[in-house]
């Protein structure tokens, strides 16, 4: 497997070069070499290790993560990254992508399937989504409370017959048994990512007390493998507490932007607080998901410059949603989700995070439903929490991301594609467009305007909370394992290609 030769090139210019103010290499610099070591590659004798290809994509502006964008083409073979450089090559199908920037399929981290839907179901046109919106490998959560090992090979059956996007799966750790079988899900089903739930959700997902925290991690340790405990971090008895008080003061009066008062940040930032002291004491890997609050990213940005076992992840609807939004009351129930959506500047700040490193990887939490399934039309309370996410997961933070705010493209791709393949233990397979690496690649569109409808996204649900909105910046073409899999918001694959993924 390819090794990041483009970090690995950028550290030996700056060991060569004396690291003064007088001779610091600028980014520009840096790029302008790695485009020249990419483009001597085109002489005659670099020719014969690159006679064909099944597809070159030319003329485009390639993403390096971390790193910056270069003009180069980029040629695949087999469903393999072949090889990059302006290079004499016969290709079967050629690309062009002059105008557009090329960069590594998008890995959604948080996902869930089968959850109001049949898994076998969910994963055919769930995926089919995420494809054509860009997506091309998903973490997903699976649950329940049987013994994982029960049901492993079926849920590896079906991901290879009906997903379109490989598949990372984390387990969710809820009971004694699932407990002590970490060791066999780690060296039988080559899992290393669980979920815990420090709150969970009645009637649906029970939550865990710190005592059960610490005896996964005891099994983790004992499985002798790096491991990540994937947390659901909010404290418990706070929530309950906000929760009975917000329902006993408002009753079926309470509008979804009153759900906010029900989960206070302070449950959030505890709960961070906590995790990544025993996390930290036991030397194991944490990874928070979908951090929704000010306080608590501000709190995980102080502990992650002295705790190395902590990893962040946050969202696209976090970053793209507040209840101070003007529809936000329109949207009614749609928009009820654990944990609540914020106010503004809870939303700058995780932009912020995310600018600053802090945030590590961007997910969707996806829950996909219908508005029956949902039952929007109810009372606040009697409305589940979830939405669909995926097909509109990457132009919602290339429009809000780099369109409205700035952000590099290089930094926001990398925490969509390059971080999240280093955390979960897939890269450089996934993550990067280095030789070597799976075909799966995005084209993307930064000047195509268009409206969101939830019938153009080839969900099985009926509505999207991004509806009627106008996002700039839309992926025009996703190749999967080396196949053009999406044109123009269209599926144009002709099957199935989606494995799990073992680590």
């Amino acid at each position: 497997m390819a090794q990041d030769i483009f970090a690995q090139y950028i550290s030996n210019l700056q060991r060569i070069t004396a690291p003064t103010k007088e001779t610091a290499i600028s980014d520009r610099e840096i790029l302008m070499n790695i485009q020249n070591k990419l483009d001597s590659l085109s002489a005659p004798s670099a020719d014969r290790f690159c006679q064909d290809s099944d597809i070159s994509v030319i003329g485009g502006k390639i993403v390096l993560p971390d790193h910056g964008v270069l003009e180069s083409d980029l040629h695949i073979k087999d469903g393999k990254i072949l090889c990059l450089g302006k290079l004499n090559v016969n290709a079967k199908r050629t690309v062009n992508a002059q105008g557009k920037y090329v960069i590594p399929g998008i890995i959604d981290p948080h996902v869930h399937l089968g959850l109001f839907a049949d898994l076998e179901h969910e994963l055919a046109t769930e995926t089919k989504s995420a494809i054509i919106g860009g997506v091309t490998s998903l973490g997903c959560y699976f649950g329940g409370q049987e013994p994982h090992l029960d049901k492993f090979f079926e849920i590896n059956n079906s991901v290879e017959q009906n997903s379109h996007t490989d598949i990372i799966p984390h387990l969710v750790i809820g009971n004694k048994t699932q407990r002590e079988q970490i060791y066999d899900y780690v060296h039988k089903l080559g899992v290393s990512s669980f979920k815990l739930y420090l709150n969970g959700i009645p009637g649906m997902i029970s939550d865990v007390d710190d005592g059960f925290i610490l005896d996964v991690m005891d099994e983790i340790k004992k499985s002798g493998k790096k491991c990540l405990i994937c947390a659901h971090a909010e404290n418990r008895d706070i929530i309950k507490r906000s929760y009975n008080k917000v329902k006993e003061d408002l009753g079926d009066e309470a509008k979804i932007y009153d759900w906010t008062r029900t989960h206070p940040e302070i449950a959030e930032e505890e709960a961070v607080i906590r995790l990544s002291y025993l996390a930290e004491k036991c030397e194991v890997d944490v990874y928070f998901v979908h951090i929704s609050s000010q306080e608590a990213i501000q709190r995980l940005e102080r502990i992650k410059r002295k705790n190395p076992y902590v990893h962040v992840e946050t969202t696209s609807p976090y970053l793209s949603i507040s209840r101070d939004m003007y529809n936000f009351d329109r949207d009614r129930n749609l928009l009820k989700m654990e944990p609540p959506f914020r106010d503004s500047e809870d939303v700058e700040e995780l932009w912020r995070a995310v600018k600053n490193g802090t945030v590590d990887c961007i997910g969707t939490d996806n829950v996909t439903q219908t508005l029956s399934e949902k039952n929007s039309n109810g009372t606040l309370w009697n409305a589940m929490a979830g939405y669909p996410a995926l097909g509109t997961h990457l132009p919602v933070l290339l429009h809000e991301g780099i369109i409205v705010r700035g952000l590099s493209i290089e930094k926001l791709i990398s925490a969509l594609t390059k971080r999240p393949a280093e955390v979960f233990g897939v890269y450089p397979r996934k993550g990067t467009l280095l030789p070597g690496s799976d075909a799966d690649i995005v084209l993307l569109d930064m000047n195509m305007e268009k409206q969101v409808h939830a019938s153009d996204l080839m969900s099985r649900s009926d509505f999207s909370i991004y509806e009627g909105r106008t996002l700039k910046g839309w992926p025009i073409m996703t190749i999967k394992s080396g196949q053009i899999v999406a044109e123009n918001g269209q599926y144009v694959g002709t099957h199935c290609t989606g494995i799990c993924l073992k680590r």
